[in-house]
């Protein structure tokens, strides 16, 4: 099952990571935190958008930019290199940022109501608070070698957790849920 999961090195990471940082900068998000009040999972994340309605930045003319957008532009190409079963369409389902700051995590968890997850390292000062998985077939814990740039996409029910910063520095993480539809029909006749 951990070879379902892949690492792919994105192009144009420093002009990416500026964008987005530029973005999460201008439109913060909320501090989100279960106070050990959520019995399925604990997490504290300083900033995030997720589940906050996303409003965007007001440009120059007037128009709404969405960060969101300018991501699933730049990142599909990838996901669809993910693609094994050969479909003609890729559903992004939603896209969220997390900054984890010192003593913020992301307890064990999984993504439902998609097939696969994604996690692009907007920014990883240091390897040690890479996301970790849980191999249930093997009982252990798995840790990838990623490196700030690096997207990681997996089956979305494979647990996997952010571990507490204990540092003062910073990690920013862009994630995204998605499906693949419609499977190419060519690709299927024999």
């Amino acid at each position: 099952m951990m070879d379902l999961i892949k690492i792919q090195k994105i192009d144009n990471h420093s002009k990416i990571k500026k964008v987005l940082l530029d973005s999460i900068l201008k439109n913060p998000g909320v501090k989100w935190t279960s106070n050990n009040s959520d019995k399925e999972i604990n997490y504290n994340v300083s900033n995030t958008d997720w589940q906050q309605k996303k409003s965007g930045i007001i440009q120059n003319d007037g128009s709404i930019w969405d960060y969101s957008e300018f991501y699933v532009k730049n990142i599909k190409p990838y996901f669809k290199k993910y693609d094994f079963v050969n479909c003609d369409r890729i559903n992004v389902h939603n896209v969220w940022y997390h900054q984890y700051l010192k003593d913020d995590f992301h307890g064990w968890h999984v993504h439902g109501e998609c097939q696969f997850a994604s996690i692009y390292y907007l920014e990883l000062p240091d390897k040690k608070h890479c996301t970790e998985f849980y191999d249930s077939i093997n009982s252990k814990l798995v840790k990838f070698d990623t490196e700030e740039g690096d997207l990681i996409i997996f089956p979305s029910f494979i647990p996997h957790q952010s571990p507490k910063i204990l540092d003062n520095s910073r990690k920013t993480i862009i994630s995204a849920n998605f499906s693949f539809d419609y499977l190419n029909k060519a690709s299927y006749e024999f």
